[in-house]
């Protein structure tokens, strides 16, 4: 058998918070799935799936779900789900649904945003500021009656669009949402021409003046209520991340993290020598942190970090990354050292946020019940592709991309096989009626991803 990668990438996208009625769409072999469950699978798949005529589309989606489904179902009954390494896969499928249900009850059911909050955005969406902004060195600058400052061009931010106006100098051209919440109440709380208060942050002490505003006035009502969702959802975002922020120094500062220097710089000296360049740091899989030719089994068992709830092996990192990979540095062994440590850090708030959710018993939580049997479905889906894939025996000449077309077909032929046996029913006028983000309904990624694994 020629051995040729499938590699199978399981994208955990993590599932979002709302759940509507559960009202059965289909059933195969006893597994109900719902109107909310294929608007996920909708929203999660390629958008060359989603190409196509509504009708097709929605068949398709659907028809994946019902492979997934029996695929998984068959990995079941050939005892995949025991395979070792497995079942801690599994488990961390499991962790990941608590950990989301964790912050659905500590952060998204805290937002609330109100009309007033869209229409102050909507009003300040419609200025653009043109701000000067400089860093003072002594508060003595600007002390009343003794202002003279020199207006050394700072950028507020890498992102921020800057221009050249006579008589300033640079200018930082700002729209609403261009920079954090408590800078744009400063912003546009300003009159033309004011200069703010001085603001302490990141060591340094920073004015702001505001030298021009255009504004909009070519408004209305019904473009308010046309836009209202986009502000709402901004706005939402915006009081999500700062309490996930809050929620995440409030529960990981008393943890008192402590990396062991030695394990780090040996577990950086191995992946960089391995390859410079990283290219095949993934080893055995995309997302499996094993050099084939540097054994990193050696410093398997070293503690690489301990915190109050408990430690992180060596090992464990290696399982972490290969559940949830952090992107490592390719550019020196100093910035692939730091981007270890942040990996670290996002690995180990997991396992603390994983054993608070136990504690609050939401294991056994309906919404993360659901979610894991999505994500361990995919799991097991994808076991057994590998599975198939290595008992395919072809000659030594095969092509790599003729053994895959091999695979292809058997894999094709084995759902023919499957569905053809399986009990299947599909309510089609339901299915027609579904809504998706398409139509306007805001796609349900998970909402703290983004910036908690910044």
């Amino acid at each position: 058998m020629r051995s040729a990668q499938i590699i199978i990438l399981l994208l955990c996208l993590l599932a979002a918070c709302e759940r509507r009625s559960p009202r059965g769409l289909a059933q195969v072999n006893g597994r109900s799935i719902s109107q909310d469950d294929f608007v996920y699978a909708y929203e999660t798949s390629p958008r060359s799936v989603l190409t196509g005529p509504r009708q097709t589309v929605y068949n398709r989606v659907l028809d994946r779900m019902i492979q997934r489904i029996l695929m998984a179902q068959e990995a079941e009954r050939l005892g995949l789900q025991k395979v070792t390494g497995t079942t801690r896969e599994l488990e961390g499928l499991e962790n990941a649904a608590i950990r989301r249900e964790l912050f659905r009850r500590n952060i998204r059911d805290s937002v609330q945003v109100s009309d007033e909050d869209c229409r102050n955005a909507f009003a300040k969406d419609q200025q653009t500021l043109w701000v000067q902004h400089t860093v003072v060195d002594s508060l003595e600058q600007i002390i009343p009656g003794r202002w003279n400052p020199t207006w050394v061009h700072v950028g507020i931010n890498p992102a921020t669009k800057t221009v050249e106006r006579a008589g300033f100098g640079k200018l930082d051209i700002i729209s609403w949402n261009d920079v954090d919440l408590k800078l744009e109440e400063v912003l546009y709380g300003l009159d033309l021409n004011e200069v703010s208060a001085p603001i302490l942050q990141g060591g340094a002490t920073h004015i702001f003046r505001i030298v021009n505003i255009e504004t909009n006035i070519m408004t209305s009502e019904n473009q308010y209520l046309e836009s209202r969702e986009h502000y709402s959802n901004a706005l939402k975002k915006r009081q999500e991340h700062t309490l996930a922020f809050n929620f995440v120094q409030e529960i990981m500062t008393p943890e008192n993290l402590v990396i062991r220097r030695q394990t780090l710089e040996q577990l950086a000296q191995v992946i960089w020598q391995h390859n410079p360049e990283m290219d095949s740091i993934a080893g055995g899989s995309v997302s499996e942190l094993s050099p084939p030719e540097l054994d990193l089994d050696v410093i398997n068992d070293l503690e690489l970090a301990s915190f109050k709830s408990g430690n992180m092996l060596v090992e464990d990192f290696r399982f972490y990354y290969k559940m949830n990979p952090y992107k490592l540095s390719r550019t020196s062994p100093d910035d692939l050292q730091k981007d270890l440590i942040n990996a670290i850090g996002i690995y180990v708030r997991d396992i603390v946020f994983t054993s608070q959710g136990r504690a609050a018993g939401f294991a056994e939580a309906p919404a993360v019940r659901e979610d894991v049997k999505y994500w361990q479905e995919r799991l097991l889906a994808s076991k057994l592709e590998a599975y198939i894939y290595e008992r395919i025996t072809v000659p030594e000449t095969e092509l790599p991309e003729e053994t895959n077309k091999i695979v292809e077909q058997e894999l094709n032929e084995l759902f023919n096989n499957l569905k053809q046996v399986a009990a299947i029913s599909i309510d089609e006028k339901m299915l027609m009626t579904i809504k998706t983000s398409d139509e306007g309904l805001t796609r349900r990624i998970d909402f703290f991803a983004g910036y908690l694994n910044q």
